[in-house]
């Protein structure tokens, strides 16, 4: 058939068909389909894919794409973004889709920092911190061995660790090695606090106790001290 023939023909057929109802296209379409070959079909199964796998958010204005990754949850956005690099680039971009999910976790958020990226690099390291106390992976243990009854009082500062127990003693451990930088023999303490140069104990005897030159953190004999010690002690 001639080009010109066959465009001829082709319009009528479109006018018929576009007169025909629901079901006698569907008819009509189950019809050509039997009689098609293989380069026809797979003709229309490329096309059809195409027709009906629309991505909206290339079709859509930015801003109505943004709103409505809005109702996402942070976990399907996130699997969103592995769609394509375009999907990827677009979410990324939301500023609003990554505060949201921050402040889903409890996050003060600033909303003077319009950073999209910033606020999902936030939220993504936020949960992986959470994994990782799910799973015990965001901490070490280590044990500190040196008092021979319970440990009553706990203060914690700069790297260093300061006990109080029921042994009639005071130590001062290095967190890093779980080494004892510093230790006395005192009286049985409820509460412990120390600075660079003191450390002061209370006790269930109603006394408290001042320790003078406590040491910088380094290696020194488990239980022992550096420097001179002095010891203010007053009844309360």
């Amino acid at each position: 058939m001639e080009r010109k023939d066959f465009e001829t023909w082709l319009d009528n057929i479109s006018v018929t068909f576009l007169s025909l109802t629901d079901l006698q296209k569907n008819e009509t379409l189950d019809h050509l389909i039997s009689l098609s070959g293989a380069v026809q079909l797979r003709h229309l199964s490329n096309n059809l894919e195409t027709l009906l796998k629309r991505d909206f958010l290339k079709l859509l204005p930015l801003e109505l794409s943004f709103y409505l990754l809005k109702w996402l949850d942070p976990q399907t956005l996130l699997t969103c973004c592995l769609v394509s690099k375009q999907w990827n680039k677009v979410i990324s971009a939301c500023t609003e889709v990554w505060q949201t999910a921050c402040k889903n976790l409890g996050w003060q958020i600033d909303d003077s920092v319009q950073d999209a990226l910033h606020w999902k690099k936030v939220y993504l390291k936020a949960i992986l911190r959470m994994k990782q106390l799910e799973d015990h992976e965001a901490f070490e243990t280590s044990s500190l061995i040196g008092h021979s009854a319970r440990v009553y009082a706990l203060y914690y500062k700069d790297g260093l660790l300061c006990t109080g127990s029921d042994d009639l003693s005071a130590k001062l451990w290095d967190v890093s090695t779980g080494q004892c930088v510093y230790g006395i023999q005192t009286h049985t303490c409820a509460a412990v606090k120390f600075d660079e140069q003191k450390l002061v104990t209370g006790s269930f005897d109603n006394t408290v106790a001042c320790w003078n030159g406590v040491p910088e953190p380094g290696p020194s004999t488990s239980g022992g001290t550096r420097g001179r010690v002095g010891c203010i002690s007053s009844r309360v």
